[in-house]
């Protein structure tokens, strides 16, 4: 068990069990790489990507099919799988720009998340010969 100071929600006690290791880190935070994923609220779109080390660092997520019903889910998998992401069971998230008003909410959904559900182990993969984009207004 691992305590986590988040900014967002407080003192947490984070099982083992519930981190996701992203190997090669996250755009941007190539050195961040343990994140666990966490409910903002229940019943919410959205949730919250906390990084281990770094409590003040957290990403928003969300399902891509809630923004797209036709996003790419196999394409995300198969890129996964080919950055060496084995598991029979991936998540996909977007990791959501939450600006202060009055701007809108965008995601990206250019490069999503992959994440195992077995393995403990993610991926940011980029979908370079798509129509998506890295700010997508929700």
């Amino acid at each position: 068990m691992m305590r986590v100071e988040s900014q967002q929600l407080g003192a947490l006690e984070i099982p083992d069990d519930a981190t996701i290791r992203f190997a090669q880190g996250i755009l941007g935070f190539p050195k961040d790489r343990t994140f666990c994923l966490l409910e903002v609220k229940p019943g919410s779109r959205f949730q919250l990507l906390q990084c281990i080390g770094e409590p003040d660092l957290a990403f928003v997520v969300m399902d891509p099919l809630g923004v797209d019903a036709a996003y790419p889910l196999d394409a995300v998998r198969a890129l996964a799988v080919q950055a060496g992401l084995e598991d029979e069971k991936i998540g996909i998230a977007a990791i959501v720009t939450v600006a202060p008003p009055p701007a809108r909410l965008t995601v990206n959904l250019m490069a999503p998340l992959a994440m195992g559900h077995g393995t403990r182990r993610g991926v940011q993969v980029v979908l370079h010969t798509s129509h998506y984009q890295v700010r997508h207004v929700l």
